[in-house]
């Protein structure tokens, strides 16, 4: 019941959320240049699923949001829930003030950031590492981790 004592449809509530999404979902395609096949083909979610994404007709899980959010280069909590920026900077655009650590290894970025009194790197935190690991993404040390994330976003390959 809302605050005057009236009955409100869960229906309803879902509704306007998925057409939030739906709106959303539209801008992100259209203003991209992405139709429902790509991101389907780039995502691997069907067609038909897209189809009532984007029709407000199905509410999305929080995974498809991510994947599709990631495919279209936006923010998945503007995307979700039109939380923050629309579009998220990428990694490479985020790492330019700390190019100079890209020639640094684990050992020496631990250094350089514990010593300047902080106890992990400012683009990449503890708790995505976290969640990479619990993702089975990396089974790195956080330190060793950060350098292969700096390398990735300056293009650098992997020598494993």
């Amino acid at each position: 019941m809302d605050s005057e004592g009236l009955k409100v449809n869960p229906i309803l509530i879902d509704n306007c959320a998925s057409l939030g999404f739906a709106h959303r979902l539209k801008a992100c395609l259209y203003g991209s240049g992405y139709t429902r096949q790509d991101v389907s083909i780039g995502t691997g979610i069907s067609e038909p699923v897209l189809a009532d994404y984007v029709n407000g007709t199905t509410q999305p899980i929080l995974s498809d949001i991510e994947k599709i959010a990631r495919f279209v280069q936006a923010n998945p909590a503007w995307l979700a829930f039109r939380i923050g920026e629309k579009k998220l900077p990428s990694e490479a655009e985020l790492i330019t003030p700390y190019l100079n650590d890209a020639g640094l290894g684990a050992e020496q970025l631990e250094e350089k950031y514990c010593q300047a009194g902080k106890s992990e790197h400012p683009l990449f935190n503890k708790t995505t590492w976290a969640f990479s690991i619990g993702e089975d993404d990396t089974v790195l040390e956080y330190w060793a981790w950060v350098a292969l994330r700096i390398g990735r976003a300056l293009g650098k390959r992997s020598p494993h």
